[in-house]
């Protein structure tokens, strides 16, 4: 299992706001609804087929489609190849294939509001 902190701030990398949503496949839907929900406080905002293994991860990048488009950048100078895109996001891989979403969350509300 990895953990991950904070990196020295003088690294180039892409700014992350905050963790948008996590989604998993699941063995025990009741079990991790009372685990995330109940005990950890987190809102669900969607289920899917039951599984056991992560496979999207989604981060906030900052506050406009600037932000997004800087993010894009540096994905690509890192040699990820964006897919998925929408006005608001793009996800890229990880090494072991799980698709992490990369968004803008001020843009998402404009859009939705629109």
């Amino acid at each position: 299992m990895l953990h991950y902190s904070a990196m020295d701030a003088r690294s180039e990398r892409v700014t992350i706001r905050e963790l948008g949503h996590v989604a998993l496949f699941v063995r025990d839907l009741d079990a991790t609804r009372r685990f995330y929900r109940d005990i950890l406080g987190l809102a669900e905002t969607g289920t899917g087929k039951g599984g056991r293994i992560v496979y999207h991860i989604a981060f906030d990048v900052g506050a406009a489609l600037d932000d997004l488009a800087a993010a894009r950048r540096w994905a690509e100078t890192h040699g990820l190849e964006p897919f998925g895109e929408t006005p608001t996001s793009f996800s890229v891989r990880d090494p072991d294939g799980h698709e992490v979403e990369l968004y803008v969350a001020s843009a998402v509300r404009s859009a939705n509001a629109g």
